[in-house]
């Protein structure tokens, strides 16, 4: 399957809906960090990204979110907290969108 979105600024914006989805699947544990870890929260994710200009505030939170696994290994009492910590940070990027009014902007294709 192949996701289009056409323009920045909506390509980050789906990017950290996906962030905070992910976030919060992982707070209520409806998935794993290991399989967060398969979907977005890899390095080659905000490489990715940042080779393509997206803001490098939404790369640093990749980052971030990248090191929950670690995180979770070394203070596994502390990854609900930073879990949270990071959603809030999403929240707050996320405030630096307005919303778009263009019907569709995310194209679908070879849905198999």
């Amino acid at each position: 399957m192949k996701f289009t979105v056409f323009g920045k600024e909506r390509i980050e914006k789906l990017y950290l809906i996906t962030i905070l989805g992910t976030l919060e699947a992982l707070k209520t544990k409806r998935t794993t960090i290991d399989e967060s870890e398969k979907i977005i929260f890899t390095p080659y994710t905000f490489f990715t990204l940042e080779k393509k200009g997206i803001n490098k505030e939404i790369i640093d939170l990749l980052q971030e979110c990248c090191e929950l696994e670690d995180i979770k290994s070394l203070c596994p009492d502390k990854i609900d907290n930073i879990i949270e910590d990071l959603k809030q940070k999403t929240l707050i990027l996320l405030d630096n969108y307005e919303e778009d009014k263009l019907e569709i902007w995310v194209q679908i294709d070879d849905v198999k």
